[in-house]
C-alpha cells in the first residue's frame, strides 16, 4: 500500500514538473524499457498490486522504476536503435555484440547482404540494397528502416 501511494505521488509530481515531456518510461526489473507517449494521454491505474497503463498490466514486483522524460522519444528510430545498441554509419549497419542479423524486404524475402564480424561488432553493408523499406531482425527483436 505504501509503495502504491509513493508511486502515485511521484507520478503526479513528475507530471507537474515536466510540462514539455514526451514520454512516460517504465523500466522493468530485467532493464526492459516500455515507453508511453504523453501526447497519447496514457491512463495509469493501480489495481490489486498491479500497475495498469492503458491496456498493459505490470506487477509491482516487475517494475524497477519509472520516469517522465523530455528527451526519450520511443517513436524515433534513434531511440529504437540506441536501445538495441545499433547504429548506421553511412550504408553500414553496426550492431554491438555477436548477434545473428537478418535483413528482409517488406514482402518477406530475405535479402543477401554482406556481413562481417570483428571485435564483438557485426557490420551489415546495405549499399547493394535498392531504395525501399526493409526489416532488420536482430535476435528476437526487429525494426524497419528506409533505404533512400
Amino acid at each position: 500500500m505504501i509503495k502504491k501511494v509513493i508511486l502515485i505521488c511521484t507520478l503526479a509530481l513528475l507530471t507537474q514538473m515536466s510540462a514539455n515531456a514526451r514520454s512516460l518510461v517504465l523500466v522493468l526489473s530485467d532493464s526492459t524499457k516500455i515507453y508511453f507517449l504523453l501526447d497519447d494521454k496514457p491512463v495509469l491505474r493501480m489495481v490489486d498490486g498491479k500497475v495498469l497503463i492503458d491496456t498493459q498490466a505490470f506487477s509491482f514486483e516487475d517494475v524497477d522504476h519509472f520516469y517522465i522524460s523530455q528527451t526519450d522519444d520511443p517513436s524515433s528510430i534513434e531511440a529504437v536503435l540506441a536501445e538495441r545498441k545499433v547504429k548506421f554509419e553511412g550504408n553500414t549497419l553496426v550492431v554491438d555484440g555477436d548477434k545473428a542479423v537478418e535483413v528482409y524486404a517488406v514482402n518477406g524475402t530475405r535479402m543477401k547482404v554482406k556481413m562481417s564480424k570483428s571485435a564483438g561488432v557485426t557490420m551489415v553493408n546495405t549499399e547493394d540494397l535498392v531504395k525501399g523499406v526493409y526489416i532488420v531482425k536482430i535476435g528476437k527483436t526487429s525494426f524497419k528502416f528506409s533505404k533512400k
